[in-house]
């Protein structure tokens, strides 16, 4: 550096350390330096950095010197230069907070709001999430940070998510499509489930972490799996309906065939199913309330004499008096085979539960050499299908009795209602 570049360096730094006084601007520190071969100006300050940790546990944090060329900007430009200080300034702050948060602490990590997310049943004034729902976003975000954690670390921040958020997310939905997840390959559904449950934890984060922006992974395109409308052909309905009739008083399958009917006449899922309770029921009406998915009460309608003839024994007793020493209608009584012989076994403290259900109509289904795809879903969409038959397509009331907010689901099984009665042609030449 010359005499001359020392002169002119000192009446800047000079110049500018009276402009801070001025402006009472202490932090952040920062010094004006000179690349000597080309007189361009340059900011001198240091960011904290995340060298480690130390053997408690604690972060270590080193400050790390940097320098930035201001542009243009040359060792003749003091009146620019002083003029920019406040600028200059507000650039070094700027970097430091954003290296800091991408340093963070215990709050921000994923880990740190997961753990919060899940946990909490009243996330936004004091609307209660199901347990069903916290624990699906529990397995989603533990999915997640498992991920983060063997493969990129970094995004363990919330505040990187913020630039890489969505890069990122692509990236894992296609390694749980490509490799899989825990247990298989990912479809189309899961890949769109996941991300709305991952997209509304980070939109909690917003709402809870102050500067944090809004809607970071909103309209992603991650492609919706196709609606399944398909259900029991009608020989298969005939073979089914033909086993309820034969193995009703069955020892095997006595518990299941009045769960399995239910299913059939009424929509219901398993779950609803399974924890239909005797108190909900209007017993002259025939009709009991129940809380569905998403918190959404309707009315399961037992309105069918077949239906009512198969349940009645486990809503009334042998003097015609509803029972009151159980809550649940379809409580856990069944046969166990033992050494040839069966053994009833009950609980009518516990209801059955859906898994077991569903384990028992898969047997039904190898027992009756039936469709192998064919799930306790199809009874759902069976009922479905069935009733748009029966009330000439009458889409909003086959939607409430199913417990559907919308319509759309219910439309696409429109489609099956064609039959030998409806005109399907023009009939040019008839």
């Amino acid at each position: 550096m010359t005499k001359l570049q020392k002169t002119k360096l000192e009446k800047i730094r000079k110049s500018v350390d009276k402009e801070k006084k001025r402006l009472r601007i202490t932090e952040p520190k920062f010094t004006i330096q000179l690349d000597s071969k080309t007189d361009k100006l340059l900011l001198g300050y240091s960011i904290p950095i995340d060298v480690g940790i130390d053997i408690k546990g604690k972060r270590i944090i080193r400050k790390k010197q940097k320098k930035k060329y201001l542009s243009t900007v040359t060792i003749n430009d003091l009146k620019y230069v002083v003029m920019s200080t406040q600028k200059y300034a507000d650039m070094v702050s700027n970097e430091i907070n954003s290296n800091v948060r991408t340093i963070g602490g215990d709050k921000d990590t994923i880990t740190y709001w997961a753990k919060f997310y899940y946990e909490n049943p009243y996330r936004f004034g004091n609307i209660e999430i199901t347990p069903k729902s916290l624990n699906g976003d529990k397995c989603s975000l533990t999915y997640l940070i498992n991920f983060i954690e063997k493969e990129e670390p970094s995004m363990l921040n919330i505040w990187n998510w913020v630039e890489e958020g969505r890069d990122f997310l692509v990236r894992y939905m296609k390694h749980k499509q490509t490799i899989g997840g825990e247990k298989k390959k990912w479809s189309n559904g899961s890949v769109n489930s996941d991300y709305r449950r991952i997209r509304a934890f980070f939109n909690f984060v917003s709402h809870n972490v102050e500067g944090y922006p809004m809607g970071i992974l909103n309209k992603m395109p991650f492609a919706k799996s196709k609606t399944i409308t398909e259900t029991f052909t009608p020989l298969e309905m005939v073979k089914v309906k033909q086993f309820m009739e034969d193995y009703a008083d069955g020892e095997e399958w006595c518990w299941f065939i009045p769960i399995l009917h239910t299913l059939l006449e009424t929509g219901c899922r398993v779950s609803e199913v399974c924890s239909l309770r005797i108190n909900n029921l209007e017993p002259i009406e025939r009709k009991i309330s129940i809380v569905g998915k998403g918190n959404k009460k309707r009315f399961l309608y037992l309105k069918s004499e077949s239906l009512w003839n198969r349940i009645h024994k486990y809503i009334y007793d042998s003097n015609g008096k509803i029972i009151i020493d159980k809550e649940y209608i379809f409580h856990l009584n069944y046969y166990v085979r033992s050494y040839g012989n069966w053994y009833f076994m009950e609980d009518i403290s516990k209801p059955f539960s859906t898994s077991g259900v569903q384990h028992k109509f898969k047997n039904m289904i190898k027992f009756l050499k039936l469709n192998p795809n064919l799930t306790t879903h199809c009874t759902r969409r069976y009922f479905i299908t069935e009733m748009l038959k029966k009330t000439n397509g009458d889409i909003p009331l086959v939607a409430q009795l199913v417990g559907h907010n919308t319509w759309d689901v219910v439309k696409l099984y429109t489609k099956d209602l064609i039959d030998e009665s409806k005109k399907v042609n023009v009939g040019l030449f008839d």
